[in-house]
């Protein structure tokens, strides 16, 4: 077996080797940083130099450490060297556990040259080499539900800096190149955040299908986090949150007030950065802005590209209208496009649109024309549409209270327990249940609902209402009260939706 010598400079040139002092361990540490100079090439590799045959042959103890150093510094290796002895140099990787086994007689470590060409044909015989295993990668991105794509975003002035941010951090992803990190977006609910976090997963996915890829909610993480506390798989937990080459974690103002939950999230969030990675993250809020908060979270999270998400603007709208119209089968009219862009309003989000959309599609599906669905939709059916909107808005006017009463009657619960912190599995259910029916029937933000429902913070509101749409789309069922039988969501807020409005 070669001996290989840990990446670093030699202080005079060894006999019968290369004549010139390479300087590589140096070049490569300015290139890369010290940090992740000496995490990965420290302890986790050793190089050799071969003059012969102007390769650098990297040694690594497993298929781990191969796949990193291969993404994130393969380039920097090569330039490395190359800069050290004066031209082009190529890079070799390669799994070989029995040169970190045994103890190297090398008492100065050194940048060495090829050995004879009876040790390298040892060498090669009982160096293996990494094979990629086959990956179905359009399986894995629907295993991760990454549903959203970054070239289907919808781009305008109030959204541009954050999609080209993300264009880039997963291109440069792939690319093994240095960014800015971590990316942090914020704005409003609906805007599309999420769409972008999930888009720059699924692009290095698409590219890397290996890739230590992670898309999470502050929720999930919280949940995994305190799983692992309690099942004593902690060091597991940890092991898969610092192995990754890119985080994204959505709604991290699930966080706040959760004091060990951060401290673990900030650890996580050193090591990943320490390593090299990338972090992308997602709030409701500008960091600086997000109720009880550590110092040390909000700081790390400043310390990259801060961008805000703002509400689409009228040109934004039309397209949005458009987009999501032929996603559903439909080809609006300029005059359809443009009389829904407007009837969204300055204060419209994509879900608003995206519900008036499924509106304007049943419309015409229940009415039986379904050359209507093959043609242009018109004026007509728009405006059919508005004035049942208009119609069913001003024929009766919901109120917050009401709801709470449809709402404690119909699941059993009470209002002290709707306002208290209880997590019996039918209260949070209700307090989901009115969120959902206070933005559909209501013209109440999610500020408002919280307030009314003496929250002091409406991140728990928004995040009630995600849950419960995952619960939904999960095809999850629930009783009513003095019900048997059980239900699924749908159709049990399809009942409340009904009482409320017609009581």
């Amino acid at each position: 077996m070669n001996s290989v010598a840990r990446l670093s400079r030699p202080d005079t040139p060894t006999a019968g080797h290369a004549t010139h002092d390479t300087g590589i361990a140096d070049k490569l540490s300015a290139r890369i940083g010290q940090r992740p100079y000496a995490m990965w090439f420290e302890r986790s590799a050793k190089l050799q130099f071969e003059p012969t045959r102007d390769a650098v042959r990297v040694a690594v103890p497993n298929r781990f450490v191969a796949d990193w150093i291969e993404r994130h510094f393969e380039r920097d290796v090569a330039a490395a060297a190359g800069e050290s002895v004066g031209r082009d140099v190529q890079v070799e990787i390669d799994i070989d556990p029995a040169a970190f086994s045994r103890q190297d007689s090398v008492a100065s470590a050194g940048v060495t040259s090829a050995p004879s060409a009876n040790e390298a044909a040892t060498g090669e015989q009982a160096t293996r080499k990494r094979r990629r295993r086959p990956v179905d990668t359009a399986a894995l991105l629907a295993r991760r539900g990454l549903r959203h794509r970054l070239e289907q975003f919808v781009v305008g002035p109030s959204n541009e800096l954050a999609h080209a941010a993300c264009c880039r951090l997963a291109d440069e992803a792939v690319e093994g190149k240095r960014t800015h990190s971590p990316l942090f977006l914020h704005g409003g609910c609906g805007l599309g955040k999420t769409h972008l976090l999930q888009g720059a997963c699924r692009r290095v996915l698409e590219q890397m299908p290996d890739a230590g890829v992670l898309y999470l909610t502050g929720e999930q993480f919280t949940n995994d986090y305190i799983t692992a506390v309690r099942t004593g798989k902690l060091d597991d937990f940890r092991r898969r949150m610092r192995s990754l080459e890119l985080l994204a974690l959505d709604d991290l103002h699930f966080l706040a007030n959760k004091s060990s939950t951060q401290q673990e999230f900030l650890h996580s969030f050193d090591q990943i950065d320490l390593g090299g990675a990338r972090v992308v993250l997602a709030s409701d809020s500008h960091p600086r802005l997000i109720d009880k908060f550590s110092e040390q979270l909000v700081s790390r999270c400043v310390q990259g590209l801060v961008v805000q998400v703002n509400r689409p603007d009228g040109d934004t709208r039309r397209k949005l209208v458009a987009a999501m119209a032929r996603r559903r089968g439909l080809i609006l009219e300029p005059v359809a496009e443009a009389i829904l862009a407007a009837q969204i309003g300055t204060d419209g989000s994509v879900r608003e649109i995206e519900g008036l959309l499924t509106k304007l599609h049943a419309l015409i599906t229940l009415a039986g024309d379904h050359e209507a669905t093959a043609q242009p939709v018109g004026r007509h059916w728009v405006d059919r549409l508005i004035h049942g909107e208009n119609h069913s808005t001003t024929r009766r006017r919901v109120h917050y209270e009401h709801i709470v009463a449809v709402v404690t009657q119909e699941l059993g619960v009470t209002e002290a327990q709707l306002a208290g912190r209880g997590r019996h599995s039918q209260v949070v259910l209700a307090r989901a249940v009115l969120i959902r029916l206070c933005r559909e029937l209501t013209t109440m933000s999610f500020p408002e609902i919280a307030r009314a429902m003496g929250k002091s913070n409406h991140s728990t509101v928004i995040t009630a209402d995600q849950r419960l749409k995952r619960q939904i789309d999960g095809g999850l069922t629930a009783r009513l009260a003095g019900h048997d039988d059980a239900m699924p969501l749908t159709d049990l807020l399809e009942r409340l939706r009904r009482s409320v409005t017609r009581t």
